[in-house]
C-alpha cells in the first residue's frame, strides 16, 4: 500500500500494461526495500486503520490482496486479527516475513501468488489498498472479492487524478517533452459498484507518504527505475531537479509527497 502499487510505465514508452499482481518481477528486492523505507515516513497505515478498525470489529479474518510488505496486513494482525497476505512479489512477501518474525507477530500467512490464480477460501473481510490495475476490469475483480467476504470489503484507490505523483507532472515534461497525464482514479471502481446495486460508503483519507534517501545517487537510480529509464542522457536534468525539490535532513534526503485515498466499503447482509 501507499504509492500506486501497480505503476504502470507506459508513459515512457514501455509496453507493458499489466500492474504488480500480474507482474511478478517488477517488485524486485530493490524496489520492495524502497518502498518498505518509505513507509516508515508514511501515515497511510494509520489512516487506513481509522476507517477499516472501527467498521470491522465483527471480522476476525481478513484476505490482503496485493498486501505488498505489510503495510496494512500488519497492523492488522495487531489489532488482533488474522490475515491472509496475498501477493505475486516473492521479494514484497519476504520482506513481510522478515517483519513479522522481527515483531514476533503472530497471524499472518503469506501467499504468493498472483489473483486471479489463487485458490482462496472466504474470508470475514476482503481488503485490497492501492492495487489500481487489479481493478481495470472493476466488475469481475469486485465480484471475486464480494464472494470472498463472509461480513465486508474494503478497497482503497487514490482519490486525487491530478496528484504529483513521484513529481511526474514536472518531470515528463522535462525529460520527455510531454505530459505525464491523470492518474487512474476511484470513481471508476465506485461507478462499477454501483451498477453492481452495491451503495458502498465511501471516505476520503489524506496521509504523507515521504520517501527517504541516502544521497542523491540513490534518488536518482530510484526515478530512473520507477520511470523506466536505462541510459544515462536523463542523469544531469534529473539530479538539478531534484536537488532543488528533495529536503536536505540529517542522514540524507527526503522527498516530500501528500496524498489522498479514497476508502470504499460495504458489509454482507446487515451490519
Amino acid at each position: 500500500s501507499g504509492y500506486s502499487r501497480g505503476f504502470l510505465r507506459r508513459r515512457s514508452g514501455c509496453s507493458n500494461r499489466r500492474g504488480r499482481m500480474q507482474i511478478k518481477g517488477f517488485w524486485n528486492r530493490h524496489k520492495a526495500e524502497w518502498y518498505q523505507k518509505g513507509l516508515e515516513h508514511s501515515g497511510f497505515p494509520k489512516a487506513a486503520m481509522g476507517v477499516i478498525l472501527p467498521r470491522a470489529q465483527k471480522c476476525k479474518s481478513f484476505l490482503d490482496v496485493g498486501s505488498g510488505c505489510g503495510s496494512l496486513a500488519i497492523p492488522l494482525a495487531r489489532a488482533g486479527k488474522t490475515v491472509t497476505a496475498l501477493d505475486a512479489s516473492q521479494a514484497m512477501l519476504r520482506i513481510l516475513d522478515e517483519e513479522t518474525k522481527k515483531l514476533k507477530l503472530k497471524g499472518i500467512r503469506p501467499v504468493l501468488s498472483e489473483w486471479d490464480k489463487a485458490e482462496l477460501k472466504a474470508h470475514d473481510a476482503v481488503l485490497c489498498a492501492n492495487v489500481p490495475t487489479l481493478l481495470s476490469e472493476p466488475e469481475k475483480t469486485i465480484k471475486r472479492m464480494d464472494s470472498l467476504a463472509k461480513k465486508a470489503v474494503f478497497i482503497i484507490e487514490n482519490a486525487d487524478p491530478k496528484g504529483d505523483k513521484f513529481y511526474y507532472n514536472e518531470l515528463y515534461p522535462l525529460l520527455f517533452n510531454k505530459p505525464f497525464g491523470e492518474r487512474a482514479d476511484y470513481f471508476r471502481t465506485y461507478s462499477a459498484l454501483h451498477s453492481l446495486g452495491i451503495y458502498a460508503n465511501v471516505e476520503i483519507i489524506d496521509y504523507d507518504f515521504d520517501q527517504p534517501f541516502g544521497n542523491m545517487e540513490e534518488a536518482i537510480e530510484f526515478w530512473k527505475e520507477y520511470i523506466g529509464i536505462v541510459t544515462e542522457e536523463h542523469d544531469r536534468k534529473l539530479r538539478e531537479f531534484l536537488d532543488k525539490k528533495l529536503v536536505r535532513k540529517k542522514g540524507g534526503l527526503l522527498a516530500k509527497f501528500h496524498k489522498k485515498s479514497a476508502v470504499m466499503w460495504w458489509v454482507k447482509g446487515k451490519p
